[in-house]
């Protein structure tokens, strides 16, 4: 009996080796949900990647907002920015207090033109105390956006002192300054620009739309040429391109490129004003008058060159007194150029009316 004391029965045995069994499953059951969790060190550095391991952590019960603002980082990483701004929403509405998700909601906002919007997100990013130095390269273009540019002037110098190696700090500080009228600085900063990064888009862009502005083509060319060689997408390559041959009397070859640029974005005034303005020049004022007008109707501010071009067109389509008005603005705001003055008094003449042959009134008998 003693010795029997010393080894337990069978069902004893049998006891242990099943708890021991349950002990093992579960630990393997918490390790395999371990692993299931997001765990950046072992994940491959390929954004896919990341993003897989991720959707995996937020499939989970209880996701952290903060793995949806990363995940929306890496979508915008791939330029993906419909999900990113989703998963932004979704990480606010679980965490309302988290600055950084509003901050990237401004960045993708300020990207699709939404000044408005962008800047009530950089409130709340900023209510919430997030603040990097591209906040105020966001704000710094918001405010450019909305044409306020004494205000973006401010957050454009201390964007660049926070972080002066980034070239696009000095891009947008230099549209600030166009905005303002003082292109001599402006340009000072898109070379500061392109010191840091010689194929700067942006920089190119602000560049070939200073020197067009100023009537200096032949300057603007080399970048206008740049921008057609690398994004021949977009449309405000062509509008250049067409204000530079149109600029030489090259019209076919200018109409071409408006025409191109029409085709790419369809609601570039720009590029309508350039289209209408290269019939105008070839005398053809009824096929220029349909693209002026719809210039004219998406916003384009009217000059008093293209005001001219637009009431010559009306005159010689017959549209006198839609012309009236035009001259006469232009005869008020520049008195010194008799040009106006003439065009108006031309259209006031008095229509003479035809006198009556009254020769068949009159008889011998």
């Amino acid at each position: 009996m003693l010795i029997k004391s010393f080894f337990p029965s069978a069902g004893m045995r049998l006891l242990c080796f099943l708890i021991g069994l349950l002990g093992l499953l579960s630990a393997c059951s918490q390790k395999a949900s371990e692993e299931r969790m997001f765990h950046p060190g072992r994940v491959d550095s390929s954004i896919p990647s990341q993003i897989n391991e991720l959707t995996r952590a937020l499939e989970q019960r209880n996701p952290q907002p903060e793995w949806f603002v990363k995940r929306a980082k890496l979508y915008l990483a791939l330029e993906k920015t419909q999900p990113a701004f989703k998963d932004l929403s979704t990480a606010t509405a679980l965490d309302p207090s988290l600055g950084e998700a509003y901050f990237w909601k401004a960045k993708i906002l300020t990207g699709g033109q939404q000044y408005q919007e962008a800047m009530k997100m950089m409130m709340q990013a900023k209510a919430f105390n997030f603040y990097s130095p591209e906040s105020e390269a966001i704000l710094a273009e918001t405010y450019v956006g909305l044409n306020l540019y004494d205000r973006a002037l401010s957050h454009g110098s201390k964007a660049i002192k926070l972080r002066p190696g980034e070239a696009k700090f000095y891009v947008l500080l230099a549209k600030a300054q166009a905005g303002t009228g003082d292109t001599t600085r402006a340009l000072f900063n898109l070379n500061r620009a392109l010191l840091r990064d010689s194929a700067s888009l942006p920089a190119f862009r602000e560049l070939s739309a200073i020197y067009t502005a100023r009537k200096q083509f032949d300057q603007a060319l080399p970048f206008v040429q740049a921008g057609v060689g690398k994004q021949p997408e977009e449309g405000f390559w062509w509008q250049q391109l067409g204000r530079n041959f149109l600029s030489r009397s090259l019209t076919d070859t200018a109409a071409a490129c408006f025409a191109k640029a029409i085709q790419l974005k369809p609601d570039d005034a720009a590029a309508y004003a350039g289209l209408g303005e290269t019939w105008y020049k070839k005398r053809q004022y009824s096929t220029a008058l349909p693209s002026l007008l719809k210039a004219n109707e998406l916003g384009l501010p009217l000059t008093e060159h293209n005001r001219w071009i637009l009431a010559s067109c009306l005159e010689w389509t017959g549209q006198k007194e839609a012309a009236r008005p035009h001259y006469v603005f232009l005869t008020r705001k520049y008195p010194q150029n008799p040009r106006y003055s003439v065009a108006l008094q031309r259209i006031s003449r008095p229509v003479e009316k035809p006198k009556m042959d009254t020769l068949s009134a009159i008889t011998v008998f």
